[in-house]
């Protein structure tokens, strides 16, 4: 056999042309090296096209995992900005991003971590008019979000869309998370999320700036989150649809329970179902105005159903100030653990659920006044006096408009704001 002329070279190619950059090997090897995973699974990763709502305490981890994963196009819904009060759990935001809007922040330490991933910030509300438009690029829905009326709507976008939904929520020392919607691997239909709750839990609309939030809590359930997005992207989902409880003080500390299958009376995803393409014409609202609590008028200042006379943190400075002040009851209502991070001098603590339950408890004096954190519980409670003490035309009831965040705005700089 002739030998090839030396310094000849030879025309077939080394190796097979590979799918992956020689880096993407690299990255993604120690997970690509797993039973039943491999190339197969990074590149059905890599063809991913997964929007997540939300960029806050659950949307941050939930985003991490799946930009480090390889997921490859990640669209990141939201027109919020970042805050000091998120860094403790939004982990994907820095302080010199505060006042930055969220979507873009996250693309912006995300890309740092893995620049192979497409990462599109969307900085703006979704809303029943555009929902399907601006999920319709993508094949599985993630929601982060912390409002009922948002879960529910992704949740009938998701229908319309055909899409899975991976809905997780937190608050407290606890969380939950699921798959909602689509078929299993199987071909079984999964319940959507309306099937599971029909109708709005009361006090599901609590929000972490009024009841407190566990950092960790959220970053627990936004990696399960980014579990679940992970196994319906690879098709290692479980079998029959699970609902994970979370609580931090709890053991196990993580409880699972199978899910019901899809409700016939479903109005979103049954075989009668009055929600259609059309969302817009739905009351969002209306639906789950019972969860969200007093509203607050945006012009007054003033919770609905709740009169009577206000007062403003310079009045009530001066009133303190003034030997006139004496006869003030000056009446506390956050509860206590807030009440010992700060409070006003003189002040007493009252937390507004004892309130509401004996407004007769509270110390009759000429004049009451009360604070809380914002100037809306402190509504409900000076209402709640003011309905049994309506004969006693001695006793003065007001609250203060702003509460203690204007105390600090306007009064005392240094006075902690939380």
């Amino acid at each position: 056999m002739d030998q090839p002329n030396e310094g000849s070279t030879s025309t077939l190619p080394l190796v097979e042309e590979v799918p992956l950059s020689l880096d993407e090997y690299v990255r993604y090897g120690r997970q690509m090296i797993m039973p039943g995973f491999g190339l197969p699974a990074q590149l059905k990763l890599k063809n991913a096209k997964v929007a997540v709502v939300g960029a806050g305490g659950l949307g941050c981890p939930t985003l991490q995992y799946l930009a480090a994963s390889g997921v490859g196009t990640i669209g990141i819904f939201d027109h919020d900005h970042v805050s000091l009060s998120n860094l403790h759990r939004q982990v994907l935001h820095t302080t010199d991003r505060v006042g930055m809007n969220k979507a873009e922040s996250a693309c912006i330490t995300l890309s740092a971590n893995n620049p192979s991933v497409n990462l599109i910030a969307h900085p703006v509300p979704i809303s029943p008019s555009t929902a399907i438009s601006l999920l319709k690029p993508y094949t599985l829905l993630v929601d982060c979000t912390d409002r009922p009326l948002t879960r529910y709507l992704l949740s009938d976008a998701s229908v319309r869309l055909g899409i899975p939904l991976v809905s997780g929520a937190a608050i407290s020392s606890a969380g939950q998370w699921a798959v909602y919607g689509g078929s299993t691997k199987a071909g079984k239909r999964r319940a959507c999320y309306r099937c599971i709750w029909p109708s709005v839990l009361p006090g599901s609309g609590g929000k972490c700036e009024e009841e407190g939030v566990w950092g960790v809590v959220t970053g627990l359930v936004g990696t399960g989150m980014a579990s679940e997005v992970i196994k319906l992207i690879i098709g290692k989902e479980d079998p029959e649809p699970l609902l994970h409880l979370h609580h931090l003080c709890s053991n196990p500390l993580i409880r699972t329970i199978r899910m019901k299958g899809p409700s016939p009376k479903c109005i979103a995803c049954g075989p009668n179902a009055t929600i259609t393409n059309d969302l817009d014409v739905y009351g969002y609202e209306s639906f789950c105005s019972a969860a969200m609590g007093p509203d607050v008028n945006e012009d007054s200042g003033l919770v609905d159903g709740s009169e009577g006379e206000r007062i403003d943190v310079k009045e009530l400075a001066s009133l303190l100030k003034s030997t006139s002040g004496s006869h003030v009851t000056l009446i506390d209502t956050r509860p206590p653990v807030e009440y010992g991070i700060c409070s006003l001098p003189g002040s007493t603590n009252i937390p507004l659920p004892t309130i509401l339950k004996d407004p007769s408890s509270i110390p009759s004096t000429q004049e009451t006044i009360f604070l809380c954190r914002r100037g809306n519980d402190s509504q409900l409670a000076a209402d709640a006096l003011r309905k049994i003490s309506k004969d006693n035309t001695k006793i003065r009831i007001r609250d203060v408009k702003g509460g203690l965040r204007a105390w600090s705005r306007d009064i005392d700089t240094e006075f902690p704001v939380y």
